[in-house]
């Protein structure tokens, strides 16, 4: 049996559970995630998707994209969605706005950008980046907080000190940059950091170990629904833990699955496509100490708080501390975790 006969064997089961139930019988449940485009870091919704978890529930669950974090954030407190999928730093920031939104459940365990220069640099920590130059992909990009936090803990200043410049994706622009000593060293998603070794540069990591722990995208919803529809959350979470049970028990299928339907175009023709899914899959596994996945570590909010909270002008993200007590609630995995039988 293959493995498209075998995942769509999943998928109509699942429906036959139902019944006779239609698509009119399920609750619309829309959410947006912070990538551009269907990528393999969403794989666990995609999994729910195919395999009819979310139907199970009684959802109809669809996935938007954005231009980035911030974008999403926006979208979710406009109401354009019940559900959003982006960075720490950007749920915060909404927060501090006055956008009352509450975060239900951690996606991403690590924070997925990173500091990278060519190995045979003689920079060998932040610290070394005084006066040379570091490019990012937009100087409103998901890297930025995370960069500026590595400068500001590095003992340096940006601007006198350290320069951010646009320099591309990690495509070509990027290397160009490099080759003609524009940039010393490139910040961005980890993903874009795997396509400048497949060019020809090889890189090593100087983010500051402490930025390193910064903690990754987490799932969001508005103050209102988590008051209002607490068991819808309950469904749509359970769903979503199971796709990611699914997941990561049967990479080479999900890799498989991934390539072919849910993120082809990313992944089809992609010199980096394995890395990156190996990646990704470092991205879903919790550390130790976590025992339901989903629950969130606040001391690494904390931290990453602290940090954005440095700095001068536009370089401070946070004007001021976020009451994480009220904005991290671990309600609604627990909840979803309660009595789950995780597929195999």
């Amino acid at each position: 049996m293959t493995l498209m006969k075998s995942v769509f064997g999943g998928l109509a089961a699942a429906a036959l559970s139902l019944g006779a139930a239609s698509a009119a019988d399920l609750v619309k449940f829309d959410g947006v995630t912070a990538q551009g485009g269907p990528t393999a870091q969403m794989f666990p919704i995609f999994v729910a998707q195919e395999m009819g978890y979310y139907t199970e529930e009684g959802l109809d669950v669809t996935l938007n994209y954005s231009k980035g974090s911030s974008d999403a954030a926006r979208q979710l407190a406009a109401g354009n969605v019940d559900w959003g999928i982006f960075s720490a730093a950007a749920t915060m920031q909404a927060v501090q706005r006055g956008f009352p939104l509450k975060a239900i459940m951690q996606i991403y365990y690590p924070d997925t950008f990173d500091i990278v220069v060519p190995k045979d640099s003689p920079v060998q920590s932040m610290a070394d980046m005084k006066g040379k130059t570091i490019g990012v992909s937009d100087l409103a990009g998901g890297e930025v907080p995370m960069v500026r936090a590595s400068i500001v803990e590095s003992g340096l200043k940006e601007g006198s000190d350290v320069k951010l410049v646009i320099a591309g994706e990690g495509d070509p622009t990027t290397i160009r940059s490099f080759e003609a000593d524009r940039i010393q060293a490139y910040a961005g998603a980890k993903r874009d950091l795997l396509l400048i070794p497949a060019q020809g540069i090889e890189t090593r990591s100087i983010t500051p170990d402490v930025i390193a722990s910064f903690p990754g995208d987490a799932l969001s919803v508005r103050a209102e629904t988590f008051e209002a529809d607490p068991d819808l959350l309950v469904k749509f979470t359970r769903a979503t833990i199971k796709g990611w049970a699914w997941g990561m028990a049967n990479p080479d299928k999900t890799f498989e699955l991934l390539k072919t339907k849910y993120a082809a175009a990313s992944l089809g023709d992609n010199p980096v496509a394995g890395p990156f899914w190996d990646l990704v899959q470092t991205y879903y596994t919790a550390p130790d100490s976590v025992t339901a996945h989903g629950t969130f570590l606040p001391a690494g909010w904390e931290t990453y708080m602290s940090y954005l909270q440095l700095g001068e002008g536009e370089q401070k993200a946070l004007a001021g501390p976020v009451d994480l007590g009220a904005l991290l609630s671990d309600e609604i995995v627990l909840k979803a975790w309660d009595g789950l039988e995780l597929p195999k």
